[in-house]
């Protein structure tokens, strides 16, 4: 039951990456509800909207956000 609700929260997921002309640049795992974002976006303000429609998906419980900043440096508190 739960992997016929994980590949309907694909579908959704897919639909709403299109809409938004992302489906290029990002990758995601649907897990049990829990939907693992990754890849590179252009902006820190785009990784957050990429994850706040993630977080609007139908039966998504849970985002984990993992993508990453294109040419965004590494920073260290040392």
């Amino acid at each position: 039951m739960e992997s016929d609700l994980d590949q309907g929260i694909e579908k959704n997921r897919d639909a709403m990456l299109v809409q938004h002309r992302l489906n290029n640049d990002v990758r995601y795992d649907v897990n049990h509800g829990v939907a693992t974002l990754k890849g590179t976006v252009r902006s820190q303000s785009q990784r957050a909207a990429v994850e706040k429609i993630a977080a609007q998906v139908p039966n998504v419980k849970q985002v984990v956000n993992e993508l990453e900043v294109k040419n965004q440096k590494a920073t260290s508190s040392r």
